[in-house]
């Protein structure tokens, strides 16, 4: 069971030391961003296509960089071939606001 905080978005968690992200991925785009919600997660354009694992490394890259941390601190956990993806993000607790913040403004 996991718990959120009110003021977070609902596909940012708090669960297992750690927060967990709920992606809805749209591939083969124009760019890399964020934009909005699609069913509890957040909705992400990613320029690269699903071959070959590259439209995965672009997601771990763009969040990375977003939240300006090192590419090991984040981990994609489920969804490997699947539109809906998971990713966890090795940030303490007190991180959510600003972490929700850099995450939907990729590309932006």
């Amino acid at each position: 069971m996991h718990k959120n905080s009110d003021e977070l978005p609902v596909w940012l968690i708090w669960k297992h030391e750690g927060w967990l992200v709920q992606l809805a991925i749209r591939s083969g785009a124009r760019e890399t961003r964020a934009d909005g919600v699609l069913n509890d997660r957040l909705k992400l354009f990613v320029k690269a296509p699903p071959i070959e694992g590259r439209a995965n490394q672009t997601i771990i890259v763009a969040i990375a960089e977003a939240i300006d941390t090192s590419r090991s601190q984040v981990h994609l956990v489920s969804g490997l071939k699947s539109k809906q993806k998971s990713v966890r993000i090795e940030l303490p607790r007190e991180a959510g606001a600003r972490l929700s913040h850099q995450l939907a403004s990729i590309g932006h």
